[in-house]
């Protein structure tokens, strides 16, 4: 009875052990596929950032001065931007700094002050993009210091993007699953990150005189906006079987 026992005891203990490497192999053996979806879609949102630059030897009227200026293009910006009921105007990173001379011994001292402030502007009329520009321009900004296009609600387009992208995933890693002679599992890991890239950049030109003669302030700021493309990445692990 002790042999039958033991032979019992030894074949359950075998089941068990093959049972276990089994389902190890199981689940050690996967096919990792990366996917990347891109679509080219037109920007909608545009944010543009003015500087403006004021110097003067009392650091107090370079300052005032700077106000002016700001509250001026700021009160402009808001008149072109009345109809765009989403549009968002600030002044940020203002900035004082003293400007130095050196005489013949390099003793350093205070030549004046510059005053540096920015007004960021966000619009969701790309088209107005131009006109902008322009108005900040007749009243005093001392350059434009960014312009960048975006793409705002992008859940709808990402959607889309990481649904194809992971078909895409699912159809390459069965076509290698059968090249190796196995099934296809379930997703054992999976990994997606969606970001926004500008294609060709936005690209902005400042005309100061025409083909017939006409001034800066008779012509317009060309703008063009290009494409955003909207990139869905897929990593993901499937079984084998």
């Amino acid at each position: 009875m002790k042999k039958i026992f033991i032979i019992l005891g030894i074949m359950m203990l075998s089941g068990f052990v093959l049972s276990m490497q089994s389902v190890y192999a199981k689940e050690v053996g996967y096919i990792s596929v990366h996917v990347t979806e891109t679509k080219d879609i037109a920007p909608n949102v545009a944010t543009i950032i003015f500087g403006v630059e004021t110097t003067d030897v009392d650091s107090k009227r370079a300052v005032e001065r700077n106000n002016q200026i700001s509250t001026k293009v700021v009160s402009a910006l808001k008149t072109e931007l009345a109809s765009d009921k989403k549009s968002q105007i600030q002044t940020k990173n203002f900035n004082l700094r003293p400007n130095y001379k050196y005489n013949e011994t390099d003793v350093k001292t205070v030549k004046n002050y510059t005053a540096i402030n920015s007004v960021e502007v966000k619009t969701t009329d790309v088209s107005k993009v131009s006109a902008l520009i322009d108005v900040a321009v007749k009243n005093n900004v001392s350059n434009v210091s960014s312009l960048n296009f975006s793409i705002e609600d992008e859940d709808a387009f990402s959607t889309e993007l990481i649904n194809i992208a992971v078909d895409k995933a699912r159809n390459t890693a069965k076509k290698a699953a059968l090249a190796a002679n196995q099934k296809l599992g379930s997703i054992k890991t999976m990994r997606v990150n969606v970001y926004q890239q500008t294609s060709n950049g936005a690209r902005l030109y400042k005309t100061f005189a025409s083909a017939d003669g006409a001034s800066a302030s008779e012509t317009s700021t060309p703008v063009e906006t290009g494409k955003i493309k909207l990139n869905a990445t897929v990593d993901v692990d499937f079984f084998v079987k």
